[in-house]
């Protein structure tokens, strides 16, 4: 049962893959339909041959690709044109790849912030028990983080040498009050000083009889959030035994980066959701943000009061916060997120120059903060521009089949030559070197798990790379890598959150992106290292990865398809 088990897995990954094949045939395959060149005089060159998934892989002769099988597909060899990044594509093929473009400034979304926090207990309403005078702490009856304590309560008991003699020397003072009245007094305000109360003072004078075993009462009301204190131990007078909250009122602390501070204010409101209560959201008003950055991860706390009289918000609870970005300055660009393409450090578009014509061109933007779903663009795109926002990666290979300039193809960007260091003047110090050389090699270690799906390896090594990053001073390095390591961190918290290979190998491809920045900034690494792509990564969106292997080992399907990518890129 097995073994028929087994066999029919393969058969399936088999039928999906061909189904696969068909599609990109029926969008590629065909060039008179799917990709039409714009009219330009004719330039009579060798024709040659691609693959609509692979096109890095380039043949004089019709064949099949040596690396998924398909048919090779015609370049189009006289398509050389007055504006060498555009291209025109059939109707029929934007539609069976689902093509969707968006105007640049006109009914813009995504106009907020996301960040993620963790509920707290509110500070200003927590207090803290402690012991009123020495002694050793024989029954504390407080047992359990969560349970209730109210002021006057009992909550154990105390043996105190001193305590005793206090006892025995008011009961002695009692004898002759009459005469010594001054001497009583001091006595009894001795007591009453470590807060006995005047009942429990009458109790020890009726008695005639000091307390050995005196009990502990509750001086603090709140719900217990922690226990320092345990039964036998000695304490001194103002040792704390527990901590208690009243959770009638939390915080919700949100940790927000260096980029998104501009867009958040005091007094700002916040919608706030857990996964817990999907569905529920409450708006309460952002109270405080903390005025020092953390100089390792770049970040500060922000502060949310959250009214909690029923109970529902939990100190540890994870939450989300969405800040709704009002009032931005005007003529600001934004692009959104699905529009962008990254090749390392470079990011590109694919703008619709007419509006009412199947034709785009490939542009490079820079790009600043991310905003929501969108990016801040400083230079390449203006208002008005239509961009493509879904389907980019299909665009992008359909430009390397109609012989234009293309994100997937190396040689195309001017990257065709490995990249030599000594060219570089952006090499960072010697000390930096070191470090950034020991975790690019912690990045190797979490690529080959991700490509034999261990996931418990994977969040070792997630965790070993956040500790080797956090150990770099941000403060010290500029602006394009410390946003580069501020993004790396981000990534690994998130891979950390969701545990799981599938959601791993999704956000290993915004990793990837800083780690090929990164690699390109360091000195004298022994061996080349090969910039690899695979373009049906991310729902055939596309993705790339470093490796110190020519060979391909793809980390974002294992070995459901091993094999599928190709060398874009060398860094030497």
């Amino acid at each position: 049962m097995g073994s028929l088990g087994k066999y029919i897995k393969y058969v399936i990954y088999l039928v999906v893959l061909l189904i696969g094949l068909l599609l990109g045939y029926m969008i590629f395959g065909k060039s008179n339909s799917a990709i039409e060149p714009i009219e330009h005089p004719q330039h009579t060159q060798e024709p040659s041959f691609t693959c609509s998934m692979h096109p890095n892989v380039v043949q004089k002769k019709e064949g099949a690709c040596p690396i998924c099988g398909m048919d090779l597909v015609k370049v189009g060899a006289s398509n050389t044109t007055a504006t060498e990044n555009q291209f025109k594509m059939s109707e029929r093929a934007l539609a069976l790849a689902n093509v969707q473009t968006s105007i640049i400034g006109v009914n813009a979304t995504g106009n907020q912030i996301l960040l993620s926090g963790e509920v707290t207990t509110n500070n200003k309403t927590n207090a803290t028990q402690t012991t009123l005078f020495d002694g050793r702490l024989d029954k504390l009856e407080v047992n359990f983080i969560g349970e209730y304590v109210k002021k006057g309560q009992r909550i154990g008991t105390i043996y105190s040498p001193e305590l005793y003699l206090a006892q025995d020397k008011l009961l002695t003072s009692s004898s002759y009050k009459d005469t010594h009245e001054k001497l009583y007094a001091a006595a009894r305000n001795t007591l009453g000083l470590w807060k006995l109360s005047d009942n429990q003072i009458d109790d020890l004078l009726k008695s005639g009889k000091p307390i050995l075993n005196f009990p502990l009462v509750a001086d603090v009301s709140g719900t217990v959030v922690e226990i320092m204190a345990s039964e036998g131990n000695y304490f001194k007078q103002g040792d704390p035994l527990f901590k208690v909250a009243k959770l009638y009122s939390v915080w919700a602390v949100f940790q927000a980066y260096e980029n998104q501070l501009p867009f958040l204010k005091n007094g700002q409101e916040i919608l706030i959701s857990s996964k817990a209560y999907k569905g529920d959201y409450v708006t309460a008003k952002i109270s405080f943000i903390e005025p020092i950055l953390d100089r390792g991860k770049r970040i500060v706390s922000v502060r949310v009061d959250i009214e909690n009289k029923n109970g529902k918000w939990k100190p540890g609870m994870f939450v989300e916060g969405v800040v709704k970005i009002e009032n931005m300055e005007e003529g600001l660009v934004m692009v959104p997120k699905s529009a962008v393409l990254w090749t390392g450090e470079k990011s590109v578009v694919y703008k619709k120059p007419n509006a009412s014509k199947p034709i785009f061109e490939m542009l490079q933007v820079r790009l600043g903060e991310s905003v929501g779903d969108n990016y801040v663009v400083l230079d390449g795109l203006k208002l008005g521009d239509e961009v493509v926002t879904n389907g980019a990666f299909t665009i992008d290979a359909a430009a390397q089949l109609n012989g234009k300039k293309s994100m997937m193809y190396a040689k195309d960007l001017g990257l065709e030559k490995p990249i030599s260091h000594q060219e570089n003047l952006d090499l960072v110090s010697p000390e930096l070197n070191i470090k950034l050389k020991g975790i690019l090699n912690t990045y190797f270690d979490l690529k080959n798990e991700l490509v034999a799906a261990n996931s418990k390896n994977v969040i070792e090594i997630v965790s070993k790379l956040t500790k080797e990053l956090e150990l770099i001073k941000f403060d010290t390095v500029d602006d394009d890598l410390r946003l580069n390591l501020e993004e790396a961190l981000k990534s690994l918290t998130d891979i950390k959150k969701d545990k799981s290979v599938e959601g791993s190998r999704l956000l290993f491809k915004n990793l990837s992106k800083n780690f090929i920045f990164l690699s390109s900034r360091i000195n004298g690494y022994e061996k080349p290292i090969y910039v690899q792509h695979c373009p049906m990564a991310d729902n055939n969106s596309g993705a790339d990865w470093l490796s110190l292997e020519k060979a391909i080992k793809n980390p974002y399907f294992g070995d459901k398809m091993l094999t599928c990518g190709s060398v874009v890129r060398i860094i030497d």
